[in-house]
C-alpha cells in the first residue's frame, strides 16, 4: 500500500519538498539570545528553531524568499533590539509586505503546532494573497502592541533584580473567550518589542460584527495596541500607548487548541 505523499502547502506540488523555518533565517541569525522554541503538542521548550517540511523548493526559494527578505530588512530597521521603558516608536512599513510576512509565519506556525484544523484552514485561505496571486488585502485586522523591557522586582526582598528584556520570537494562538469568539481566531507574531496581533474571521462577517468583536477583544485583554491597515505606511506610538514585559502577557499562550 502506497503512503500518502505530502504536497506543498503553498502551491500543491509534491516534488522537491524542503524545510522552511517558521521565522525567516535572517531574523533567527540576528537574534542575540539562544533560540528557545515551545512545542505546544508536548508542552515543552527546546533550544532550536521550529521548521515545517511541506514547502517545495521553488516556493521556498522564490516568492517566500522575497517575502522573507523584505521582512528581515524591516526587522533590522525597527525590531532588532528590545525597547526600553519610556521609549516611543515611529514605524514605517509597506502594508502588503508586512501582512504577507505575518500571515506566512502564522500559517507555518499553525501547521507545526497543535492549533488544529480550524486555524490551519482559516489561514490557508490567504495563500493566494501571500503568493501574490491576489492583490487585494484580505479581511484581517492587524494591531501592533509595543512591549518594552521592565525591571525585575523581588517581592520577598523588595529589591530590583535587573531587567526583564523584551527578547522574544513567538508565533502562536491567543486564547480569547469573549464576544463572537466562535467567529474569529487571534494569532500573535511577537518579535522582541513588536507584538503583532492578527484578528482573523473564520467566515464572512459584517463590518458591524467585526467592530463589535474588536471592541470586546480590546476590553477582554486590556491590550489595545494601535491599528495597522492599508490606508497608511506609518504609525507613531507614544510611550503612553506602550506596555511592559510582565507574566500576564504570556497567559493563554500554552496548550490552547483552536
Amino acid at each position: 500500500m502506497s503512503l500518502h505523499k505530502r504536497s506543498c502547502a503553498f502551491c500543491g506540488s509534491k516534488n522537491n519538498l524542503s524545510r522552511e523555518h517558521i521565522f525567516p533565517g535572517g531574523i533567527i541569525r540576528k537574534f542575540e539570545v539562544d533560540m528557545l522554541s515551545y512545542n505546544d503538542k508536548s508542552d515543552t521548550a527546546f533550544k532550536s528553531d521550529l521548521v515545517v517540511k511541506d514547502v517545495c523548493a521553488i516556493c521556498n526559494n522564490e516568492t517566500l524568499s522575497e517575502i522573507d527578505s523584505n521582512f528581515v530588512k524591516l526587522f533590522e530597521e525597527n525590531m532588532l533590539y528590545p525597547l526600553q521603558p519610556g521609549n516611543s516608536v515611529e514605524f514605517s512599513f509597506d502594508y502588503n509586505d508586512l501582512l504577507k510576512a505575518l500571515l506566512k509565519i502564522s500559517f507555518n506556525s499553525a501547521r507545526a503546532s497543535s492549533d488544529g484544523f480550524k486555524a490551519v484552514t482559516a489561514l490557508r485561505r490567504y495563500v493566494p494573497y501571500i503568493m501574490g496571486r491576489i492583490n487585494e488585502p484580505p479581511n484581517v485586522l492587524l494591531r501592533l502592541l509595543i512591549v518594552t523591557s521592565s525591571k525585575r522586582f523581588n517581592s520577598e526582598t523588595s529589591t530590583f533584580e535587573g531587567m526583564m528584556k523584551a527578547e522574544l520570537l513567538r508565533s502562536c494562538k491567543v486564547n480569547y473567550n469573549g464576544s463572537h469568539n466562535s467567529n474569529f481566531i487571534i494569532r500573535l507574531v511577537a518579535l522582541n518589542s513588536f507584538w503583532f496581533y492578527l484578528l482573523i474571521p473564520l467566515k464572512s462577517v459584517s463590518r458591524s460584527k467585526f467592530n463589535s468583536f474588536l471592541e470586546s477583544y480590546i476590553k477582554y485583554n486590556h491590550l489595545s495596541g494601535v491599528a495597522i491597515d492599508n490606508s497608511t505606511n506609518f504609525v507613531s506610538i507614544p510611550k503612553e500607548m506602550t506596555t511592559y514585559m510582565h507574566p500576564q502577557l504570556f497567559e493563554g499562550m500554552k496548550r490552547q487548541r483552536a
